[in-house]
């Protein structure tokens, strides 16, 4: 009798523990998940494109806050980033790829200020030539007046 008894409250204790391990594994991959989802919806938000308004190269003010994000998440992450200029399709070939060249600049030198090192950050221009919405409507127009923001894990 001893030994059922014996048997019984073994088998009891490894049921426990194991089943203590398995909750705290669990709730250790949540909170990795947890972390892993708040951090791609901070990469998807300071990697946000960020638009102009026709024939500028100036960063609108309300574009701030994602930048100063964006340049806290590149140095602390250790990310080189990609900036591709595009402008719409108004105005003369060569002046919209200068200004879409200015607008990725911009932002470089933005994100230079804040920390980020030069060697980090390169700009690409690509004026008219890669629309993402029609260039007949205004509201295409503003979209394609944009700068594309690309981050890649670096190995340095």
């Amino acid at each position: 009798m001893r030994t059922k008894i014996l048997f019984t409250a073994m088998a009891v204790f490894v049921l426990t523990v194991s089943a203590i391990a398995l909750v705290g594994k669990s709730l250790s991959e949540s909170s990795v998940t947890g972390k892993n989802v708040e951090k791609s919806k901070l990469l998807a938000e300071v990697t946000s494109n960020i638009e102009y308004a026709n024939a500028k190269s100036s960063i609108r003010g309300n574009y701030n806050i994602n930048l100063n994000k964006l340049a806290k998440v590149v140095i602390s992450d250790n990310y080189a980033v990609s900036l591709r200029g595009h402008a719409d399709s108004v105005g003369l070939y060569k002046s919209n790829w200068v200004l879409s060249d200015y607008r990725a600049i911009a932002i470089k030198k933005f994100l230079i200020k804040k920390g980020v090192k030069a060697d980090r950050i390169i700009t690409t221009p690509f004026g008219s030539t890669v629309p993402i919405a029609s260039n007949k409507t205004a509201d295409g127009r503003q979209k394609n007046r944009r700068v594309e923001i690309e981050l890649k894990e670096s190995s340095n």
